[in-house]
């Protein structure tokens, strides 16, 4: 859960930052790295990873670094916080939100910063 598999579309590097672009069905998804560790280059298909905590959901789509549309699976409300399961397009992704942040029922869009994901795995 909380995996993406997705083709490496670009990379920009400059002064030991890199932004990698990558593409999953015509959308795109920025992760912004330190270091290039994970011997990627043009073409390779990498797993992706972002932790519950830093998923954002909104019914309304913001200009953030990545914006995903999703389909609500499931919503388990606790008292302060919520489990949310939602799915963009193959892939589940599991969402911790604050329950007064919860503002849609089955469509959405996960937000999620490019610093904040990063890379499991290349595919060969």
């Amino acid at each position: 859960m909380n995996e993406i598999v997705c083709n490496l579309k670009e990379i920009k590097s400059k002064d030991n930052i890199n932004l990698l672009t990558f593409e999953k069905d015509n959308n795109l998804i920025q992760v912004l790295i330190l270091q290039m560790n994970v011997g990627l280059k043009l073409g390779d298909k990498a797993v992706l990873y972002i932790k519950p905590t830093k998923i954002f959901l909104s019914k309304e789509k913001y200009l953030f670094d990545n914006v995903l549309p999703v389909n609500i699976l499931d919503i388990r409300k606790g008292e302060i916080v919520s489990l949310i399961k939602a799915k963009f397009i193959d892939s589940v992704f599991e969402v911790v939100m604050l329950n007064e942040y919860i503002n849609f029922e089955k469509k959405a869009f996960m937000l999620f910063k490019a610093s904040d994901i990063s890379i499991r795995k290349k595919i060969d």
